[in-house]
């Protein structure tokens, strides 16, 4: 009798080795995310271009509910494999997530520069940008910071803290094909320096198009801490950018503050120039594995090159 007893307590624990995860809480999804979408993406040198605008909370988050930040850091790595984006703008990552999501997407390359004036490291956030390392070259980046001396690290006066916005442009391998990548966590204080956000991205826009012989398809991804309504937005659309959400969508919070907040507009933006063309704009709403993977959602837009 003893011995069917741990027969059976032998199998069952076989059967829970084999079921993917059992007893453990912590993990992504029942099995390994497919490289499909990435491979796809790869490959294609159709000219069409994938960006995402993300705000990571990496610092955020509670063990209390199930979205600690080092929870998240593998819901976030699968997101973005099932996704696959060329590039992507992140906003609020810090060091340990960059160091996590260079182990987690060895696909990608990353560029970011800590906008200091944070207490610790854990808070030192950057506006980095991720991008397919074997499908792009890099051939520039910068940062500047949103402030009246944009070239030295700094906080506008009004400011809630220091605020940058970082670039690369990249080339395609193949085809030759380059494009700019810009990307801002504009001030959640000052309505001024979000102003300012706004017209400085568009002028160091303009610079780099004109050092391209004025050729050259721009993006532009962010947390703005405004609606579409706001100065900074309206700032960039005079500049002749266009929002890639089509307004008569703009029906749902993209910062959902762990899910509590279920009605209002997008504060995460996607911007490009007219050399590019929307042929889509998604808000990746929802959980993964029943966990948020941010406070916010991902936003992200399908874009052609003209």
């Amino acid at each position: 009798m003893k011995r069917r007893i741990l027969a059976i307590f032998l199998l069952a624990a076989m059967l829970c080795g084999v079921l993917a995860g059992c007893g453990d809480d912590d993990r992504v999804e029942e099995t390994a995310p497919s490289d499909a979408t990435l491979q796809a993406r790869l490959a294609d040198n159709s000219g069409r271009v994938m960006v995402l605008s993300y705000n990571t909370a990496a610092p955020w988050g509670s063990i209390w509910d199930g979205t600690s930040s080092g929870k998240r850091e593998k819901l976030f790595a699968a997101q973005i494999l099932s996704i696959a984006p060329d590039s992507m703008g992140v906003q609020e990552i810090n060091s340990k997530w960059v160091e996590k999501m260079e182990e987690q997407l060895p696909a990608y390359a990353y560029y970011g520069v800590k906008r200091g004036g944070d207490g610790s490291e854990k808070t030192s956030e950057m506006c980095g940008i991720f991008y397919l390392k074997d499908k792009y070259e890099l051939l520039d980046s910068g940062t500047f910071w949103i402030s009246d001396t944009p070239d030295t690290e700094s906080k506008y006066p009004d400011a809630g803290c220091n605020r940058v916005c970082s670039y690369v442009v990249l080339r395609n391998h193949e085809t030759g094909l380059t494009y700019a990548h810009f990307n801002t966590h504009l001030d959640n204080v000052s309505e001024e320096a979000r102003t300012l956000g706004g017209n400085l991205i568009a002028e160091r826009v303009e610079a780099l198009v004109e050092s391209y012989d004025g050729n050259l398809p721009v993006v532009i991804t962010g947390d703005f801490n405004q609606n579409r309504d706001g100065t900074a937005c309206a700032a960039l659309e005079a500049a002749g950018f266009t929002n890639t959400q089509d307004a008569a969508k703009d029906n749902r919070p993209t910062y959902h503050n762990w899910g509590t907040e279920t009605t209002g507009r997008a504060i995460d933006f996607i911007f490009r120039n007219d050399a590019f063309r929307t042929v889509s704009h998604t808000v990746y709403a929802g959980t993964s594995d029943g966990t948020y993977v941010s406070d916010h959602y991902a936003v992200g837009a399908e874009l052609q090159a003209e």
